[in-house]
């Protein structure tokens, strides 16, 4: 009788630990390709994260040398001017085909002024028109009255070449500072009209490098927030990669925990029947009713 129970409670015992052990792996076994799933999936996020950033950054490099390609001739344009200014105003600077002679927006006026001297005064084409018609005048007036060439005509003639030249002086004088007024002017209009091309020609190279400089910042920042937000994603996919592959290896261990600690239980109950027969006096040796007793015991469990 004794080998009955044993057998039956063996057999009990092997059942329930062999369905701890399948199901203690078959629950490992779920958790690890669960895991594996997810860090698989958080691996090809990282990766694809990755890419997308070269990508953005592919994109703004080229962007961005399109942009100073095509703000190059501004540039050397303004480089141009700028030298040329700097040569015409002698402070640096080169010839360079600018056609602006060294120093020569900085020369001042050679030209002076001379008041006119009497001799100046005869000479001068005005002066000697209006003369000779008060002369005119004067003959044809002698002439009319039959005194062409009486002392009084020829006094009237000196009269009116003397009062004429002491009127007149004052209008030769202000005819030839008005044409030294307006070459000087004329020669200042120049100088400043060079120096306000060459200098709107240098504003416009240093706006365009302004521009560059400022475009160059803004690169600079997008693809630093880029990086940097790139860095922290793929950091992330990476620590729910960890996480995850973490969290199979707790899962399957705690499988294979309860696995054996069903195998435990059972070995347990195994060892816990056993002590309850030899507490009631079953065994070899046994007399028919005891036996009888323990074959209905056996048949209850």
């Amino acid at each position: 009788m004794s080998g009955a129970i044993t057998a039956t409670t063996l057999a009990a015992v092997g059942i329930g630990a062999a369905g701890s052990v399948a199901s203690g792996l078959i629950s490992a076994n779920g958790a690890e390709n669960a895991a594996s799933t997810q860090a698989a999936a958080a691996n090809q996020a990282q990766t694809l994260q990755a890419q997308e950033s070269q990508n953005a950054l592919d994109f703004q490099k080229q962007q961005y040398s399109t942009s100073q390609a095509q703000q190059a001739p501004y540039l050397a344009a303004g480089n141009a001017g700028l030298n040329a200014l700097q040569y015409g105003l002698g402070t640096g600077g080169t010839a360079n085909g600018s056609g602006v002679a060294q120093g020569s927006l900085t020369t001042p006026y050679s030209g002076t002024f001379t008041a006119p001297t009497g001799l100046t005064e005869q000479n001068d084409p005005g002066y000697q028109a209006r003369l000779q018609l008060g002369q005119d005048a004067i003959q044809r007036s002698a002439a009319a009255r039959g005194g062409v060439v009486t002392g009084g005509t020829a006094q009237s003639l000196n009269n009116e070449a003397q009062d004429y030249a002491s009127n007149e002086y004052g209008n030769v004088y202000n005819r030839a500072l008005n044409t030294y007024d307006t070459n000087y002017n004329a020669y200042n209009t120049n100088q400043t009209n060079q120096y306000n091309k060459l200098a709107s020609l240098s504003g416009v190279g240093q706006q365009t490098a302004t521009n560059l400089a400022n475009q160059g910042q803004s690169a600079s920042n997008n693809v630093s927030s880029n990086l940097l937000t790139t860095g922290a994603q793929q950091g992330q996919d990476l620590q729910n990669a960890g996480a995850a592959t973490a969290s199979g290896y707790v899962g399957a261990a705690n499988a294979y925990s309860g696995a054996l600690n069903g195998i435990g239980n059972n070995l347990s109950n195994l060892g816990l029947l056993s002590q309850l027969g030899s507490a009631s006096g079953y065994g070899s040796g046994m007399s028919t009713v005891p036996g009888a007793s323990m074959s209905m015991y056996n048949n209850s469990i």
